[in-house]
């Protein structure tokens, strides 16, 4: 059995692409060209219109922002003491990688930022 094709489809009449659609009638997924009346049937397992894969490098994944303290959605604790100057209240967050959970904590005072894996 051969993999379905993900490429683009084309119109057999005037070589235009065909766009994807519903038809709610027929309950079926069909491929339609703009500019002339050329219908086509996707084919059983041909389900997917459009695939985005995502590929983030480690630098990408534990970005920390410059100026967290300031960001009121973030949220804070005061039962972490910072490593640095000893201050109870830092901003948090957590990211979710392949080794587990990390939590990234901002000290409220001296902005000395620290984490935690969980």
């Amino acid at each position: 059995m051969s993999k379905p094709s993900r490429g683009l489809k084309f119109c057999p009449v005037s070589n235009d692409l065909l766009y994807p659609r519903e038809n709610k009638d027929l309950r079926r997924l069909e491929y339609f060209c703009k500019n002339c009346d050329y219908v086509q049937a996707a084919e059983p397992g041909e389900t997917c219109v459009h695939v985005t894969e995502l590929k983030h490098d480690a630098k990408e994944q534990t970005v920390v922002l410059q100026d967290v303290t300031a960001d009121p959605t973030l949220p804070r604790t005061q039962q972490v003491t910072c490593p640095k100057c000893q201050h109870n209240e830092a901003v948090f967050f957590s990211a979710s990688s392949e080794q587990g959970m990390t939590l990234y904590f901002n000290c409220m005072l001296c902005q000395h930022r620290w984490r935690d894996y969980v």
